[in-house]
């Protein structure tokens, strides 16, 4: 069977262009819940979320930068151009692999390999990686990736004594941050776990998805309705609480992502009410994981 996922690898030779097409692909995909083409919200269109890529893309690109003021940036430019901010979550994940995908490709370089589209062979190979930049962001990317959360207006780590986005603060233990956010944002958690969660379980799901249905854009919802059964999504909790973000579980259980009645009925539930049931922070996994897929030579199938 053709790799469907061929087409895109090959433009993803940069970290910048598999940023780009990560969060493409993930925003075209006609996931329950989410804006895609034909459906918007109120304040989103698919369009927004094209420019977003675009300008995430530009700003990670610019990889003489820490990788903190680049996040920083791609937050700022988004707020500027679109007046809101479409993908805080996508860029706060991103930041940290971003980095270890360029490390990787710069020993790779020292080692003379050339020049590598990707230095990674399986999924596994990113943990270590990640986890060196994870380490090494000190108060100074902290701060900056916290005023990020901050400008973004972003409800997502929750109100706590400790480390408040809502409030000033002149150091920022970022991994801290996260790890007092972990249990209500699954983002934090990939900060939390050096991404584990991301690498080990998210994102094989959606490479099976992709593969067994053969085609991109269908893998994507497949592995988002997986997904929203297998765990209540955080974004939902934190608006609504997790008596209804539970509440959205259970109606994806029942969901049948090869039957497109059902996949309708899933999706209009999720956009009732000014789409206050809109499963984000799945979304921003996807576009993740589509990245870590897009990055790796030969992804691997291993599941925890």
């Amino acid at each position: 069977m053709p790799d469907p996922l061929a087409s895109f690898r090959q433009l993803s030779t940069t970290p910048a262009e598999a940023v780009r097409w990560a969060c493409i692909l993930e925003a075209t995909a006609p996931k329950p819940g989410n804006v895609f083409p034909g459906r918007s919200f109120v304040d989103l269109t698919h369009s927004n979320f094209v420019a977003a890529a675009e300008i995430t893309a530009r700003c990670f690109g610019r990889n003489s930068d820490r990788i903190s003021n680049r996040m920083l940036a791609a937050v700022d430019q988004v707020q500027s151009h679109l007046g809101t901010n479409v993908n805080l979550g996508i860029i706060l994940l991103l930041g940290p692999m971003v980095a270890a995908d360029e490390r990787a490709s710069v020993t790779a370089l020292k080692q003379g390999a050339g020049n590598p589209t990707s230095s990674f062979e399986n999924l596994q190979a990113w943990i270590p990686g990640i986890e060196a930049v994870l380490e090494g962001l000190n108060d100074d990317d902290g701060e900056l990736i916290f005023m990020a959360i901050q400008r973004a207006t972003a409800g997502g780590m929750g109100t706590t004594q400790q480390l408040d986005v809502g409030q000033t603060h002149t150091s920022v233990d970022i991994l801290q941050a996260m790890e007092l956010a972990k249990t209500r944002d699954r983002i934090g958690l990939q900060y939390s776990d050096g991404y584990r969660d991301l690498i080990c379980h998210i994102t094989p799901i959606l490479l099976r998805a992709i593969q067994s249905t053969g085609d991109v854009l269908s893998g994507i919802c497949h592995a988002h309705v997986h997904l929203l059964k297998e765990a209540p999504d955080t974004l939902i909790a934190r608006k609504n609480g997790i008596e209804v973000a539970s509440n959205v579980q259970q109606r994806a259980s029942v969901v049948d992502p090869f039957d497109p009645e059902s996949m309708e009925s899933f999706d209009q539930y999720l956009r009732a009410n000014g789409h206050q049931l809109n499963p984000g922070t799945t979304a921003d996994l996807l576009a993740a994981s589509l990245y870590l897929i897009l990055r790796t030579i030969t992804p691997e199938t291993h599941h925890e």
